[in-house]
């Protein structure tokens, strides 16, 4: 695999050679946008290509170099990831690639630093890695990926040059639907299209119930069912999940525990890590419900107003589409931007959904 590989991300890959034929690699970038776009794909490709001596400012994928690359075992190539059940990138992983850093780099003229999630280091991890970068040691890269840059401290964001990526084509993704599942072309293209070019996200309407309970409950209000009943036993389903994924997430660390002789004050660290990570999780999971109800009732109201189902992403539920009823649509869409943001709030999500229920219903 090369950058030409790479698919419609012609953007940051004009930058990244520009980088690479005039010698200028800088000690940090910061890869930003949608999750599943191929950013970390990217970052991979230039760890190869930096040090790759047959490519022309890309990587030949035939040399040793490239090959210890794809096979994970260059010694100058790092990858850093949350680690464990908490999904956190701590000090001491951050510590661990500063000391490393600190040499040069064992056979190839650089070393890459892959942060994949940098948005989920810790504060003191972040704080550390400001003393990296503010002192960057030579020849060595840091190429920061994530989804949320603005989680990351501003004196880290500013020390790195930015690279947005953004959103696939539907084809694109339609293509790697088919690849990873045995799907149909027109149900792909249909998951592809809701997705809106986020590839985990269309992964995720694959192989989770969310779009068919979305789906379910706009069904159910669009024929009157009361929407105090709709939302109590959603959000009884919410509640279920949660616990479900609290529990087994408690079992492992419990076994972890158990196997690494952790000390009654570790495993209370990392209780608490997890629980945030629950939290994180579950909140993640809310607003992609929401995500499915605006894209939904905002395709009624297109289609509504124009009559065309090829103006709306849930293209195969065109005869749904055509049997909502109701009106005030940008009512419900403003009604949905607000519960986005009474759940990043942190709000009572039970009274959030409520609320929102009896404006869908309307």
């Amino acid at each position: 695999m090369s950058f030409s590989d790479i698919k419609d991300q012609e953007m940051p890959l004009r930058l990244l050679r520009n980088i690479l034929k005039q010698n200028r690699v800088p000690n940090g970038l910061l890869f930003w946008g949608p999750e599943g776009v191929g950013k970390r794909t990217t970052a991979l490709e230039l760890a190869k290509a930096i040090n790759c001596k047959a490519g022309d400012f890309d990587a030949c994928d035939a040399c040793l170099s490239c090959r210890k690359v794809t096979s994970g075992n260059h010694p100058d190539v790092k990858i850093v990831a949350p680690a464990g059940k908490t999904r956190i990138i701590n000090v001491e992983a951050i510590d661990a690639i500063t000391e490393l850093s600190a040499y040069r780099p064992f056979e190839g003229k650089w070393r890459a630093v892959l942060i994949e999630d940098a948005d989920r280091m810790n504060e003191s991890a972040q704080n550390h890695f400001l003393k990296t970068l503010e002192e960057p040691p030579s020849n060595t890269l840091f190429v920061l990926q994530s989804y949320y840059p603005n989680r990351l401290l501003p004196t880290i964001r500013s020390r790195c040059q930015q690279v947005r990526f953004g959103a696939l084509q539907p084809a694109t993704v339609s293509a790697i639907l088919r690849r990873e599942h045995p799907l149909d072309v027109a149900t792909a293209d249909a998951l592809a299209a809701v997705a809106q070019g986020q590839v985990s996200r269309a992964l995720d309407l694959v192989t989770s119930n969310k779009r068919n309970m979305v789906l379910d409950i706009a069904a159910r209000l669009n024929r009157g069912d009361d929407p105090l009943l709709v939302s109590e036993q959603f959000v009884s389903q919410l509640r279920e999940a949660t616990e479900a994924l609290k529990a087994a997430l408690l079992s492992e660390l419990e076994e972890d525990a158990s196997q690494q002789d952790m000390s009654g004050e570790d495993l209370a660290d990392q209780k608490k890590e997890q629980e945030a990570f629950i939290e994180g999780q579950v909140r993640r999971d809310y607003l992609e419900y929401l995500y499915l109800f605006e894209t939904w009732y905002r395709d009624v109201w297109v289609y509504s107003t124009t009559g065309d189902d090829r103006l709306v992403l849930n293209r195969d539920q065109a005869p749904a589409l055509k049997q909502q009823r109701g009106r005030d649509y940008p009512d419900k869409l403003a009604a949905i931007e607000r519960a986005w943001v009474y759940i990043e709030r942190n709000l009572a999500f039970d009274r959030i959904f409520r609320d929102l229920f009896f404006v869908l219903a309307a």
